[in-house]
């Protein structure tokens, strides 16, 4: 939780929370973003999001502290389309996998964040090749070149609507 924090004391423009992702099926494997949303119906964003979250130390009490922060500061248009700029980078690199899509989960990573901010599963470390891959500098410098370009996308669209306005 101590990173949306520094996040937020730094005035950072994104908030970006780079994982590895994980399934019991072996054979899953792809990339995926998320973004901060409660309202999800997908099955598979509530099961990562619970997965990334057993770490927490956030308790069910504190629930009505998240959701009134998440109200006060509501990122999620910002944060989707930082999302999709970010996915659709990760998906077009080489060997990237599976383009898994953009979602919206209750990650509490991303709770309290005032900035847009997303979550990017890059692989999948239960996979055998994924995670034979990920150990190599190349493949892990093929996934940060992929997030910036994300990241420089959606830079552009935000100066581009700066110029029109």
């Amino acid at each position: 939780e101590n990173r949306t924090q520094i996040a937020n004391q730094e005035k950072a423009d994104l908030f970006i929370s780079i994982h590895a992702n994980s399934s019991p099926e072996k054979g899953v494997r792809g990339v995926e973003t998320f973004f901060l949303n409660l309202n999800t119906q997908s099955r598979d964003a509530l099961a990562t999001a619970t997965r990334e979250n057993a770490s927490s130390e956030k308790k069910i009490h504190e629930l009505q502290d998240i959701l009134q922060k998440i109200m006060l500061n509501d990122k999620a248009d910002e944060s989707r389309e930082l999302a999709s700029h970010i996915q659709t980078a990760m998906s077009t690199r080489t060997n990237a996998g599976v383009n898994r899509g953009v979602k919206q989960a209750p990650f509490v990573v991303l709770v309290g964040a005032t900035m847009p901010s997303v979550l990017a599963e890059v692989s999948f470390i239960s996979n055998p090749d994924e995670e034979k891959r990920l150990k190599t500098p190349e493949y892990r410098q093929q996934i940060a070149e992929s997030l910036l370009q994300g990241i420089k996308s959606y830079a552009e669209t935000l100066s581009s609507w700066k110029a029109a306005n």
